[in-house]
């Protein structure tokens, strides 16, 4: 029997970069899907060397895959990536979510250094609102 955690290894061909690429797979990728083949979107970078696409070395390449019950890739359609698609990359994503943490995490810190100066604070007042009463 299979663990859910193992993955499944399938090479699609890319018809821009003219080069076959690898994608794994959850053995239970394809249960559950109201239809087959079912469609899923993945990234990769451009990594060809024609003369024609050259100045697009590293640019991203989002390739659509047709996938069966079987985790077999009946098709692959490919298209360059561009600024009317909403899709971004996973590098740009990462560096996304990476920021967005740094500066939660920096507002955090600094809410934790007010609270503190606030507890500080009414914990003084009081204080001297005790001494007086006396």
């Amino acid at each position: 029997m299979k663990k859910m955690s193992e993955l499944v290894k399938k090479y699609y061909y890319c018809r821009i970069c003219k080069k076959n690429h690898s994608i794994k797979f959850p053995v239970n990728f394809a249960e559950n899907q109201k239809r087959y083949p079912f469609v899923y979107f993945s990234i990769h970078k451009y990594t060809g060397n024609s003369d024609e696409n050259y100045d697009k070395k590293g640019s991203d390449i989002i390739t659509t895959l047709y996938i069966d019950k079987n985790l077999t890739i009946r098709d692959v359609d490919v298209a360059w990536e561009d600024s009317s698609t909403n899709i971004i990359s996973e590098y740009d994503t990462q560096k996304l979510v990476g920021f967005l943490i740094d500066h939660i995490n920096e507002l955090q810190d600094a809410y934790d250094s007010l609270m503190g100066k606030y507890t500080k604070l009414v914990e003084g007042l009081e204080e001297k609102d005790k001494r007086q009463k006396i």
